[in-house]
């Protein structure tokens, strides 16, 4: 069952004039079935309905096998075609690792308000950052009719199609029906402001290990780090969230380190609560830097220094994508915010087993 499904808008009715008319030139020609796909793959109709339904006992690989191989040949989905052979709106699901996250939380909005404005109604599914939940959300999506999804994935894991199109936000590297922010070089863009305001001694909160995103942004900031040999860096894996940095920080024997930069706000706003609740002044002691831009890094005190996903454009993008307007692969560029987070490098450290200033 989807962990949590919403409608977050009914469907409207819409002409989509270039969708119908693809359809009506290819009726002329036979469309491919599941025929089709069994005899490309080598197995039984029963087990292409299956893997493209989500039902049944059918592999990993051997669903991702029968996926590519209906994309191949071109196979639509009974309920796509007839959404494109009647000319209405289609529904498109939508698939979020945590939508209590603010950045996923926008997200939805600006993907929900693109759409609606093409007349397509959404569905949402809430993955609660499980590969298990992630996996059952797609699935039911496309049973529910589903036209096309947008994934954010979870982020260790595969995101496998099973029978519509879908279109991946945020996996680097990624060319497929993919739209991704350029984390690496806000990584860059964090590690320069540092660099300018003297910091030398910078902690990392680097999120998980196995964080493509997470991963990015921290080798931008070492690209530029790395090429001064007075620049001192440690960085600390975690999951994400602010009961994470409160831990990294509860562990520090002392803070010997001027700057702090976590690769994302919920990590950020952990940190500065931490600091705070410490006596530690920011940005006067300890500086502290973080991503995404959420609602959060706005109303901190002080304001956190962040770098902005431009979320209007990964939604315009994506939705483009989603309803076949254009393909994937498309980079949407970060830009650094400053704000009261961030200031000057002091020339002291702070002991915090002691309490002082040493």
């Amino acid at each position: 069952m989807i962990n949590r499904l919403i409608i977050m808008n009914q469907t409207r009715q819409a002409s989509l004039a270039d969708m119908s008319q693809t359809s009506k030139a290819s009726a002329k020609r036979a469309s491919p079935t599941i025929v089709d796909i069994a005899r490309a793959t080598g197995v039984s109709t029963a087990t292409v309905s299956n893997a493209l339904s989500g039902r049944g006992r059918v592999s990993a690989k051997k669903v991702a096998e029968i996926s590519s191989a209906a994309a191949d040949i071109g196979y639509v989905p009974q309920h796509a075609a007839r959404a494109l052979r009647q000319g209405r709106a289609s529904i498109i699901g939508l698939v979020v690792p945590n939508i209590t996250n603010p950045i996923f939380t926008a997200m939805a909005q600006a993907i929900d308000e693109c759409l609606h404005h093409r007349g397509l109604g959404v569905l949402l599914a809430d993955s609660k950052n499980r590969r298990q939940g992630q996996d059952e959300a797609i699935r039911n999506l496309s049973a529910h009719g589903a036209d096309a999804l947008i994934v954010i994935p979870r982020h260790d894991t595969e995101v496998v199609s099973r029978g519509v199109p879908i279109v991946v936000i945020d996996v680097p590297g990624r060319a497929d029906s993919a739209v991704c922010s350029n984390h690496h070089d806000g990584g860059r863009q964090i590690a320069r402001h540092l660099l300018e305001l003297g910091h030398a001694r910078i902690l990392i909160m680097a999120g998980p290990e196995n964080s493509a995103v997470a991963g990015a942004r921290v080798a931008g900031m070492r690209e530029i780090f790395d090429a001064r040999p007075h620049v001192v860096l440690e960085i600390r894996h975690s999951p994400y969230g602010p009961d994470a940095a409160e831990a990294i920080l509860a562990s520090q024997g002392s803070f010997d380190f001027t700057a702090l930069a976590a690769v994302s706000d919920t990590l950020a706003i952990g940190a500065l609560r931490y600091l705070i609740s410490a006596g530690i002044r920011v940005p006067q002691d300890i500086s502290v830097s973080g991503f995404d831009d959420t609602i959060w890094s706005r109303l901190s005190a002080p304001a956190m220094t962040s770098v902005r996903q431009n979320v209007a454009e990964i939604a315009r993008a994506a939705s483009a994508i989603a309803v076949g307007e254009t393909s994937g692969g498309v980079t949407i560029p970060v830009d650094l915010v400053v704000r009261g987070s961030t200031g000057p490098a002091q020339q002291t450290t702070t002991n915090f087993n002691q309490g002082e200033y040493t």
